[in-house]
């Protein structure tokens, strides 16, 4: 009787298992068929690709984007095979990103290749999965074609503006600074009309910084930034672009470290990421009327910080600083474009240098960058 007993609870257990197993896999058959109806039913362009950039999956959508009509068309090919040469690099830092260094997820712009010879411009997101111990990369690809075509027709139009207003403004700048001088000169001259003729001056030279910031924006966004380096000591570079607020007679400047070392880089635009740094400090932080430049030779490159004891900024906006258009108070007195730290960092970047900032409220900023030996 106990035999009999402990036989049938062995068949009902086995019953029971074999329930939840039929349960699970057909949970699981449920879920890869839900998978398979977004997969092809998609409006946006899905693929899977393999670690090599093979496209092993692909629905309708992606299909009808890449100007083919059959899936078979494309199922086998790799995504270099869509891709113009010049813009193969934005795969090839997607593949190590994903595969090398097992980043969850990576976003990119790029362009491919239609069927037709045409242009399509595409955002894509890419999601590592691992299935049956091989690693897979889920792709999300969105036709932004259209945006694309009307941020070039901004960034043609910014352009074609700012070479436009360069040369009266210059010309206009010029005349000021010669007509304070005149003024100056006279003893008898009004003190209104002279405060006048220099907040004129002032505020023509902010003008003209603007525009040269949209100029080199456009600069950057063509890809046409070019590089003249020279071999200089930092310690001229230094004197010359603190020379405007040595002029103010507000602040001080402090110099620490081997300001006298030799770089080789562009003078103008390590000149420009200078400035706008020590420009920044004086504007966020006004009360603190002594600034640092600080000089580090370090092994492989040189470090220079800009140091402020003003009010530091919060940890929410660090990592936004250096974003285009982005201000850490737009609703300050002269807020500005936003694009001195960005243009700065593009700078940086042209001479494979790095950029960052340590700051925390109520203990000042230090912004640093780097110029490689």
């Amino acid at each position: 009787m106990k035999s009999t007993k402990s036989l049938k609870d062995q068949i009902e257990k086995l019953r029971e298992e074999n329930r939840k197993l039929n349960s699970e896999l057909s949970d699981k058959k449920n879920r890869e068929n839900r998978f398979k109806t977004i997969f092809e039913t998609s409006k946006l362009g899905n693929k899977i690709i393999s670690s090599e950039l093979v496209i092993l999956e692909v629905n309708p959508a992606l299909v009808k984007l890449l100007g083919y009509d059959d899936e078979q068309d494309v199922i086998g090919t790799k995504i270099l095979d869509y891709s113009p040469e010049d813009h193969q690099k934005h795969w090839s830092t997607l593949q190590k990103e994903l595969w090398e260094k097992e980043t969850p997820y990576f976003n990119l712009e790029t362009c491919l290749v239609r069927k037709d010879g045409s242009m399509v411009w595409v955002h894509v997101t890419s999601v590592l999965f691992k299935d049956e111990g091989e690693t897979y990369g889920y792709t999300l690809l969105e036709d932004i074609t259209r945006q694309y075509q009307e941020k070039l027709k901004k960034e043609e139009f910014i352009s074609v503006a700012s070479h436009e207003l360069k040369t009266p403004i210059t010309t206009m700048k010029a005349s000021l600074q010669l007509m304070n001088r005149m003024i100056g000169d006279e003893k008898d001259f009004p003190s209104k009309i002279l405060k006048l003729s220099q907040d004129a001056e002032k505020y023509t030279a902010k003008l003209s910084h603007l525009v040269g910031d949209l100029l080199n924006l456009s600069n950057f966004e063509q890809g046409q930034m070019t590089l003249n380096k020279t071999m200089f000591k930092l310690s001229d570079l230094l004197d010359e672009c603190c020379h405007h607020v040595r002029l103010e007679g507000r602040y001080t400047i402090a110099f620490k470290g081997n300001q006298f070392v030799e770089v080789f880089a562009d003078k103008y635009k390590i000149d420009q990421v200078l400035v706008n740094l020590v420009n920044n400090a004086i504007k966020y932080a006004p009360d603190s009327t002594e600034i640092i430049i600080k000089v580090d030779s370090l092994k492989n490159f040189h470090r220079i910080s800009v140091i402020d004891k003003g009010k530091g900024i919060s940890a929410a906006n660090i990592p936004h600083l250096f974003e285009r258009y982005y201000q850490v108070n737009k609703k300050g007195k002269n807020p500005g474009l936003g694009l001195g730290l960005y243009i700065s960092a593009e700078i940086v970047r042209s001479h494979e240098g790095e950029i960052g900032v340590k700051s925390e409220l109520g203990n000042g900023s230090t912004f640093w960058f780097t110029i490689p030996k």
